[in-house]
């Protein structure tokens, strides 16, 4: 996770250098299988340029491989994750903005149509443009501007920076980027499963049974799977167990905890389940992992 990102439960909070220009960009780079993004939100809308190599990603109730040139959009609040495939790079470059930024909280025409509807989850971005899709060069070119007038800061940037992220918005609209996101119903099982991934991320280390999940959030066994696999990807179960490796990896790395007590701390109940759940996912043994990651570093 990047440094200037923080935690509060899997909502992601950006920490702007400046409150009143609520953006960043930042370059990223997947490499020997980390890191492994898992899902996660934030109210800011986020565009990633692909420069070169491939991950998963999964937006909302869309996943895909990405390639090199693919403009990945993720629209605020939007649940998503990036995990590596294999061991395979990716490089790319993100720009992360609050709707703020283009007039959002001004009670105009231009907000109440495009601005609050897209916050407010009422539309959704398609997740991948591709090279030869509708106004791709358009979009890449005013993307590569506002990366541009990012890095040089000239004198009253930010006045053109904001005249780029409206042109970009514009675009999205323009090419049909920006659809109609779903019904009330499916709303509200978005927002349960928000719900009972800020309690995993908050209980991982105890035991977590599928009957006092599905409990949680009030719905059958039965059918909670069914939606927890629906908006998410993968079974409950399969979601517990990456989250709970993807703490592992972290203790692996940055301490000098023995494994049998990492193990426990992030909520295997034994060491040799562990070991296996952890050889599955990464292709090694957490001390061949704990090895290698130091090496590479």
């Amino acid at each position: 996770m990047k440094d200037f990102l923080t935690d509060e439960n899997f909502k992601h909070i950006t920490n702007f250098d400046n409150q009143l220009l609520p953006y960043k960009i930042f370059e990223t780079e997947i490499a020997n299988g980390r890191p492994d993004t898992l899902f996660h939100w934030h109210p800011e809308l986020e565009i990633s340029y692909i420069y070169e190599g491939t991950a998963q990603y999964h937006i909302d109730y869309d996943y895909f491989n990405s390639q090199s040139g693919d403009i990945i959009l993720v629209r605020p609040n939007g649940m998503h994750s990036i995990h590596p495939i294999d061991y395979k790079t990716q490089k790319a470059e993100t720009l992360l903005f609050h709707l703020d930024m283009v007039g959002y909280s001004l009670l105009d025409q231009t907000s109440l149509r495009y601005l609050q509807p897209l916050q407010n989850s009422s539309f959704k971005l398609v997740p991948c443009i591709k090279q030869g899709m509708s106004g791709y060069d358009a979009i890449k070119s005013c993307l590569f501007t506002i990366f541009d007038i990012y890095h040089r800061q000239g004198r009253h940037f930010e006045l053109l920076l904001k005249a780029k992220l409206q042109e970009l918005l514009y675009l999205l609209y323009f090419h049909q980027y920006v659809l109609y996101k779903h019904s009330n119903d499916m709303y509200r099982k978005n927002e349960k499963i928000r719900e009972l991934i800020d309690y995993i991320h908050q209980h991982y280390q105890e035991e977590l049974s599928i009957e006092c999940l599905a409990k949680f959030i009030g719905y059958s066994k039965t059918h909670f799977m069914t939606v927890f696999k629906q908006h998410t990807g993968i079974s409950c179960t399969e979601f517990i167990i990456q989250f709970r490796l993807s703490k592992a990896c972290d203790l692996l790395v940055n301490s000098i905890k023995p494994i049998l007590e990492i193990s426990t701390e992030v909520g295997f109940n034994n060491l040799s389940n562990f070991n296996r759940q952890f050889k599955r996912y990464y292709r090694m043994t957490p001390s061949h992992y704990r090895k290698t990651i130091k090496k590479t570093s």
